[in-house]
C-alpha cells in the first residue's frame, strides 16, 4: 500500500499527515473498508481514542480527517508508517 506523507495545520499547530492510498477494487475488501477500519482500530489501541468531534478539538494527539491520519508528533507518524507499509 502506498502512504503519501505531508504536513498540515490544526488550530495553528503542525501535524504530520499520512494518506493511505487504498485499493478501491471491490474484489479484495469492498473498497478498502476493512483496511481503513483496521488502521483506525490500531491507532485507537496504540495512541488512545481521538476526540469524538475530530479536528474541532485543538491539540489532540491524532485525528482522522479528509482521508488522512493526522499525528501531532513525528514519532507517532513513524510508528504508523512502520506498521502499515
Amino acid at each position: 500500500m502506498e502512504l503519501t506523507l505531508d504536513e498540515g495545520r490544526v488550530y495553528g499547530s503542525r501535524y504530520h499527515t499520512v494518506h493511505p492510498v487504498i485499493s478501491w477494487g471491490l474484489a479484495d475488501d469492498w473498497g478498502g473498508i476493512d483496511t481503513w477500519a483496521n488502521m483506525e482500530d490500531w491507532c485507537i489501541t496504540t495512541f488512545g481514542p481521538t476526540p469524538k468531534d475530530g479536528v474541532w478539538t485543538p491539540n489532540a494527539r491524532w485525528y482522522m480527517n479528509n482521508s488522512k491520519f493526522w499525528f501531532r508528533t513525528e514519532k507517532d507518524l513513524s510508528w504508523f508508517v512502520l506498521r502499515w507499509s
